[in-house]
């Protein structure tokens, strides 16, 4: 690298690190370093299309609309892969900053072009459902918790779909109905009925001499509290916060994701994160004789929730999202928190 490239890597890694962040240094040095691999290719830097979706993400943030606009047109140009279609993230960028109309186009658009793909109608749905827009978010979700609940789940949404789709009902005042408590009889189902990821991922690569393939060791998994559970589970066990060392619930979440992502680069390998509902945690613990505060429980709890194919895989796609139930993306959410935790 020249001096100038080596300048300019470090200086967008001092931007993402930066605390507090500085989304005006940010984007400062993602237009220099885009400018550059837009020139020439630096083996240091993202490409084009990466940079470019950051940059429309630090756009976004600043209140920059147009500007996050064309950067994601730009990245889509560029080969931009991400989940649902591109032209989504415009979608959401229209849509935050309440340029409806110009967003609805879109939305449509690649729903028209992908009507089976649950994340455009997930997506739209919680987009739609943030701006206010309750009677097109419930449309949305309807569509894509109806294509969820048909397919068996393999995208592991109809939690969040029948959440958000409960809450539009709610807003607009409406009572559940048959579509709800046909998801809520699927949550309900023994997790041997429900599609999950495995436990245990078989590799065929090295097959035993019994003919048995390789197995590799169960998935290492970290217990979690959801947004409904954690201030009832500080309650029960106050530990907990000295052993988080946060007390708000977003704090808790970045501390985890910060946990995850140490187990990942140590390990070599994918964590799994163990959703711990108290009832159920209890009543486990009451059964095995075990002390629920104790930290040995909940590990041994989350153990088995991966043995048994109930906890979620980790890290979400970026653009998927965010595994704390926001709804927000990913890397807006919980990834972009532990960052700057």
């Amino acid at each position: 690298m020249t001096s100038l490239e080596t300048d300019l890597v470090w200086r967008l890694a001092a931007a993402y690190a930066a605390e507090p962040a500085d989304d005006v240094a940010l984007a400062a040095a993602l237009e220099d370093a885009l400018r550059l691999a837009r020139a020439t290719t630096v083996d240091e830097l993202p490409p084009v299309a990466e940079l470019a979706g950051e940059l429309a993400d630090v756009y976004e943030r600043l209140g920059r609309v147009d500007d996050a606009v064309a950067a994601m047109r730009e990245a889509i140009s560029a080969g931009w892969k991400g989940v649902p279609d591109g032209r989504c993230r415009i979608a959401e960028i229209l849509t935050g900053a309440g340029r409806l109309a110009e967003a609805t186009a879109i939305w449509q658009e690649v729903a028209a072009e992908y009507p089976d793909d649950v994340w455009v109608h997930n997506n739209a749905g919680v987009e739609y459902a943030a701006a206010g827009e309750h009677d097109t978010a419930l449309d949305y979700l309807t569509r894509g918790l109806r294509l969820a609940l048909d397919t068996g789940d393999p995208e592991r949404l109809v939690d969040q779909l029948a959440d958000f789709r409960g809450r539009a009902l709610t807003a607009l005042g409406q009572e559940p109905d048959a579509l709800q408590a046909r998801a809520a009889d699927f949550r309900a189902a023994a997790p041997a009925t429900r599609p999950m990821a495995p436990a245990v991922i078989s590799s065929p690569a090295e097959p035993e001499p019994s003919g048995a393939p390789v197995q590799e060791p169960i998935a290492m998994a970290f217990a979690w509290f959801s947004r409904d559970d954690y201030p009832r589970a500080v309650a029960r066990w106050p530990e907990l916060v000295d052993t988080w060392g946060v007390t708000d619930y977003p704090g808790y979440c970045a501390a985890l994701e910060g946990h995850l992502a140490t187990f990942a680069a140590t390990a070599g390998r994918s964590p799994r994160i163990a959703p711990i509902e108290l009832p159920e945690y209890e009543a486990w613990c009451a059964d095995s004789d075990r002390d629920p505060a104790d930290s040995g429980s909940r590990a041994s709890y989350a153990a088995e929730l991966a043995r048994t194919g109930r906890a979620m895989p980790w890290p979400p796609a970026r653009n998927a999202p965010c595994w704390c139930g926001s709804g927000r993306k990913y890397k807006r959410c919980c990834r972009a928190a532990a960052l700057s935790w």
